[in-house]
């Protein structure tokens, strides 16, 4: 083992995704066989298979539901001990309060007329406190900006609150009014018999009135406040004030709420500093005078458009936001692409009126002030931190009105800094200076970062793959030596949300239709196929331009996409061995004459002195409709010095927030002191790298399209690990050669990284075994989360299920709940699938109410015994494995399958199961294992296999599931998940071998292994 030596000669290329990480090793300093090892890791991504719903997030959701359900169930035992001990119930069992005959709905109507009984009495309390009414404490459930769901429970809620006017009480109202006599409760987002819980209790206050008028000694003063404050009972919210992190710039101080007003104008003025103003005279920035007049009235409007800050700069038409077209000055914001740079600043505006100019003066207050309500949910919470900031009173209850009116809804997250950070580096802004000379005159270093431990990352996507990565590194190190190097890549999805992520995938099938479009074009357009990717560039890059070469505003003829004459080329517009920008918008179709003539220059710097033809090229390129504003900022870019200061460098490394973490945690392997180890590479550099250097066909085939192979991630990381800087200066070195004279130039046809690359690759990559982490935990479901009515006894239970009435078919009728007692709700439904299903017409129950939901009897077994109901096992967390002499003397191989449900419950299962699966039986049939039995291992999903049957053949691979119903593995190769192996039957297997695969890839086998269960040895 090398363990933590440096080993100078030799470059780690990581190349980490999602749910994988690539890895490659090579020495530069060999002159042949650089390769030293490469491999592929793959781990689960913390989401569902279908709907990748973040795991934390559905866990949350539950366990959200089980403290609900929890809560209710101690609020009702509480409430019928109450009515218990105050003698209105004999008892306090579980259905004391549901007595039969006995109409809770018309109990509370009758009970503002009449005496009722103890019984009556508490059956109609407990029915108000079954169903309490909406209450929230929350600041986000109000006004406009209230969540979907909430705003129209409100909407609702008011409507109903109109209706009660005529009646006395909810209860009241719902027993009399006709509206209400087929429903009264909602159903399936209807929300129109949604009530307010503050008109419960006041119902619950008269009932009680109404009863101690009437002489009913039962209902005493003490048990009304002692049921009120039992019943509607509501915990506050918990505020996430402890939970705000560090600033990087000032000690103690923690950071800023991202709506305060000063991390607001902070944010803006950093932009206004970074914007460029373009004229015929080149770029410039904004002057201070014109900073100033942007901001001067900050927070007056939401959001900046550009349209609005070129009026209040007085900026005359003559000049030109760098980057943003003229006719879209109007729709871009300045900041934020939502339009709500200063939505936090707008809102405290609107709310205090005029004593937004007296907070205005103690900024640290009016950031306090955010402060407080973007981390405190609770409304007393709230209020109760306005008044430890002692504002004045007219301003505390001018808040607490916005607050109750749901007016800073959007106050949520922080900034990357603090308030107080803010304070100090916008005087430094507002006179010019960008935001790193603005933190240098503030003494702030802006390149300094706090420490972060990724196990403390708050996307759990981001901090799984991240974690890996690094627990991948130091298997690398152990094994290989700490590598002079790292170079890494992140894929794009890696770090990002699951709207984000959402939006990437949607970005990707947008994409792909319209290539399939712009194929049907190519056909129609050039009179035959496409013969290439890089036929369909040209042509896409025709039809943008409107099918002329905007260097010359001369046109191109269609045939001209696919000649073989090279009289058309495709150029960077700004050259590439300046900038490092291989992407569309930095692609242009153009004639070969003058590609040659532009050479490695930019349009400005070829022919930007010619006034009058500087002028029409512009005018050509602001007005094409089809190109988005980057491109056309390269077209019409005058400060060549970007190119190599910002463009170069953003374009050949990763600064990707995720990226960075990576890359410092990677940094802390090396003394302090040490030069620069650690580079981070974009992927789409990789993607022509890897093309360019003949080994595509290793990852995507002709179409394109990737293959199901998981090695490919180790051959990234190897182009990776190959991307040194001394390669990046070679390829510059041959694209300012082509650029000198005018030559086409792209990524097709590459110098490989050393002349055996391509074979050494390929041999390689055919000796990689890919490591899967295997899932030993048994966390997530315990079971099903829909829980199913079951009907009958032991012997003979049926099991039923809701199913939607859109997925009915005419064959579920057979199926439904009591047919005789349901036949004109069957004839119903009948004839509404008869009818093609009609939106517009849902069918009608004999009551008239529509239908959603329908009960349908099932052949499933109750497998999982909940409430009274019955769920689906779990996922399968193990596979026990023993054997057992036949009488023959051979081995036969016994599987137990071991479900989460039997792992948690320390009660129902203090022993493991021992049940083996006997194809064709039912559980209680199968085969019980004994001390004649050996017990062989514990399988987990993942666990690597190796299966032997008895005509000889070798099967191996990772486990992926085991039948319950035959007793037959199904595992898959160890390079895809994609191809499978099903119906090995274990029971007449010749023999099974379980294997440990390290992160390396290395294969380990493990004899025999000690049975346990709950963490304890067992037999």
């Amino acid at each position: 083992m090398a363990g933590r030596h440096l080993q100078d000669n030799l470059i780690l290329g990581l190349d980490l995704g999602i749910g994988s990480c690539g890895w490659a090793v090579i020495d530069e300093t060999r002159a042949s066989d650089r390769i030293v090892a490469m491999g592929a890791r793959t781990f689960d991504v913390p989401e569902t298979d279908k709907k990748r719903t973040p795991t934390n997030q559905l866990r949350r959701q539950h366990r959200g539901l089980r403290t609900v359900i929890r809560r209710r169930r101690q609020r009702m035992n509480a409430l019928r001990r109450l009515l218990s001990d105050a003698g209105l119930i004999a008892d306090d069992r579980k259905g004391a309060i549901k007595i039969p005959g006995l109409d809770p709905w018309s109990l509370r109507a009758d009970g503002l007329e009449r005496k009722l009984t103890g019984p009556e009495l508490a059956v109609a309390l407990g029915h108000i406190a079954k169903h309490r009414g909406f209450k929230s404490n929350s600041k986000r459930d109000r006004g406009a900006n209230a969540p979907k769901d909430s705003s129209e429970m409100l909407s609702a809620i008011d409507a109903t609150r109109e209706r009660m006017k005529s009646f006395r009480t909810i209860g009241e109202m719902f027993a009399k009014d006709p509206a209400y006599a087929i429903r009264k409760h909602n159903r399936d987002g209807d929300y129109t018999r949604s009530i307010l819980r503050d008109d419960q209790e006041q119902e619950v206050r008269l009932l009680f009135d109404r009863q101690r008028a009437a002489n009913n000694r039962l209902a005493t003063e003490e048990l009304e406040r002692k049921f009120i404050d039992t019943a509607f009972f509501q915990r506050p919210l918990a505020d996430s004030e402890d939970k705000v992190g560090d600033c990087p710039f000032e000690l103690g101080e923690t950071r800023a709420a991202k709506r305060c007003y000063s991390f607001e104008l902070f944010r803006f003025l950093s932009r206004l500093t970074a914007q460029r103003i373009q004229s015929s005279s080149g770029e410039r920035p904004l002057t201070a005078l014109e900073i100033d007049a942007a901001s001067k009235d900050f927070g007056a409007f939401r959001g900046m458009t550009f349209k609005r800050m070129r009026k209040l700069t007085a900026l005359s038409d003559d000049y030109r936001f760098a980057g943003v077209p003229f006719e879209e000055e109007g729709k871009r914001d300045v900041v934020t692409r939502a339009g709500d740079l200063a939505a936090g600043t707008y809102a405290l505006r609107k709310v205090l009126g005029s004593a937004w100019q007296t907070l205005l003066a103690i900024p640290d207050k009016l950031d306090g002030i955010a402060f407080v309500l973007s981390f405190r949910e609770d409304v007393k919470s709230i209020q109760t931190g306005l008044d430890d900031l002692r504002i004045e009173p007219v301003i505390r209850d001018a808040l607490m009105k916005g607050v109750r009116d749901g007016d800073f809804g959007d106050f949520k997250g922080a900034g990357h800094i603090s308030a107080k950070a803010c304070r100090n580096i916008i005087p430094h802004l507002k006179q010019g200076l960008v935001y790193s000379a603005a933190c240098e005159a503030s003494r702030y270093d802006h390149a300094k970062r706090p420490e972060t431990d990724p196990a403390k990352i708050g996307n759990p996507i981001a901090r799984k793959a991240l974690t890996e990565a690094i627990k991948q590194v130091r298997a690398i190190v152990q094994e290989y030596g700490l590598p002079g190097r790292i170079h890494v890549e992140l894929a794009r999805d890696v770090g990002k949300s699951k709207e984000e992520r959402d939006k990437i995938r949607s970005g990707i099938e947008r994409r792909n239709k319209q290539k399939d479009w712009l194929r049907e074009q190519f056909v129609a357009t050039v009179g035959k196929e496409a013969r290439s990717g890089e036929d369909m560039l040209r042509f896409e890059l025709w039809r943008e331009q409107n099918g002329r070469c905007l260097y010359t505003d001369r046109e191109i003829h269609p045939n001209a996409i696919v000649a073989s004459d090279n009289s058309v080329q495709v150029d960077h517009i700004l050259p590439w061995s300046r900038s490092g920008d291989d992407s569309f918008v930095n692609k242009t179709l153009c004639f070969a004459s003058a590609n040659q003539e532009k050479k490695g220059r930019t349009p400005f710097e070829w022919f930007g002195k010619d006034e009058q033809r500087w002028a029409h090229f512009v005018a050509g390129v602001e007005t094409n409709k089809s190109m988005k504003g980057r491109k056309k900022r390269n077209y019409v870019l005058r400060d060549a010095s970007l190119l190599e200061e910002k463009f170069r460098p953003r374009n050949l490394n990763d600064t990707r927030y995720a990226c960075r973490l990576l890359a410092d945690a990677l940094a802390r392997m090396y003394s302090e002191n040490s030069r620069r180890r650690i580079f981070a590479r974009p992927g789409p550099l990789t993607d022509r790298l890897r093309r360019g250097w003949g080994i595509q066909d290793l990852k995507k085939d002709a179409e394109g399209n990737r293959v199901d192979d998981d090695r490919h991630h180790a051959l990234d990381a190897l182009v990776v690990a190959a991307t040194t800087e001394g390669a990046l200066q070679k390829l510059t070195r041959a694209f300012q050669e082509a650029e000198k004279i005018g030559a086409h130039r792209d990524f097709a046809r590459l110098d490989p990284p050393w002349p055996e690359f391509v074979v050494e690759a390929r041999a390689k990559l055919l000796n990689v075994f890919v490591s899967r982490a295997e899932r030993r935990r048994a966390r997530g479901e315990g079971h099903g989360a829909t829980i199913r009515q079951i009907i009958g006894t032991d012997g003979n239970q049926i099991v039923y299920e809701r199913k939607s009435v859109e997925e009915l078919t005419e064959k579920d009728l057979a199926r439904i709940k009591n047919p005789e007692r349901n036949a004109k709700l069957i004839e119903a439904l009948r004839e509404w699938i008869a009818a093609g299903k009609p939106k517009d017409r849902k069918p009608l129950s004999p009551k008239g109410d529509p239908v959603a939901k329908i009960r349908l009897q099932t052949n499933k077994k109750a497998d999982v015994l909940i409430r009274d109901g019955a769920a689906e096992r779990g996922e399968m967390v193990r596979v026990d494995v023993f054997r057992k002499q036949n009488k023959k003397g051979a081995w036969e191989y016994y599987v137990v399958p071991i479900y989460p449900h039997q792992v948690a419950n320390f009660v129902e299962w203090p022993t493991p199961p021992m049940r083996a699966v006997q194809a064709g039986k039912p559980e209680e049939g199968w085969p019980e294992i004994s001390t004649t039995y050996e017990f062989c291992w514990s399988l987990y999903p993942l666990n690597f296999i190796e299966l032997v049957k008895p005509d000889g053949e070798v099967i191996e691979g990772y486990l992926r599931g085991l039948s319950r119903s035959t007793g037959a593995f199904t595992i898959s190769p160890h390079h895809t998940k994609e191809e499978t192996r099903v119906g090995i039957g274990a029971r007449t297997l010749s023999s099974i071998r379980k294997f440990s695969i390290d992160r390396l890839g290395g294969r380990f086998e493990i004899p025999r292994e000690t049975r346990t269960w709950h963490g304890v040895v067992c037999t």
